[in-house]
């Protein structure tokens, strides 16, 4: 596969002694059948995928990996009593709030938007928030963060 926007994943396969480890093609050919219609997910996220999406070096997605954090988000949704309309994929969560894409943008470097179900629920804020980054910019973030020791 040809990078074109995660270079610094690229570039940064071991951070810290952990080693990104991503699916192969097929996988995520796989994958995009299950979660997205077979239709294919954007170009940043493919990149993603291919690069460490099984396990990231930058504190992404779940201890449980990536795929199990897709059926997590929907069961928070559902227990909270909420509902996204829109197709969305979570690569990571934190304190129940999920990072997420949503799969009917059509750009190939998607807007990066988090999902809280248990704070909607309270009203503390709106389910869908955006994050005001794109998913390239929130991973490069991610490094520089991991790589300086800087909190989250």
């Amino acid at each position: 596969m040809i990078i074109e926007f995660l270079t610094m994943v690229n570039e940064n396969p071991k951070i810290n002694n952990f080693v990104n480890k991503g699916f192969s093609e097929e996988k995520i050919q796989k994958i995009e059948l299950k979660y997205n219609k077979g239709k294919n997910f954007p170009k940043a996220f493919k990149e993603f995928l291919y690069l460490a999406g099984d396990f990231n070096n930058f504190g992404f997605d779940d201890i449980d990996g990536i795929l199990d954090l897709q059926d997590l988000a929907k069961e928070e949704l559902e227990m909270a009593g909420q509902k996204v309309e829109r197709p969305f994929f979570s690569f990571h969560v934190y304190n129940s709030q999920y990072s997420v894409i949503f799969l009917d943008e059509t750009t190939e470097n998607p807007k990066v938007y988090l999902i809280s179900p248990f704070l909607a629920k309270g009203g503390v804020c709106d389910l869908i928030q955006p994050n005001n980054l794109n998913f390239t910019d929130l991973i490069n973030e991610s490094i520089r963060r991991v790589k300086n020791n800087i909190p989250f």
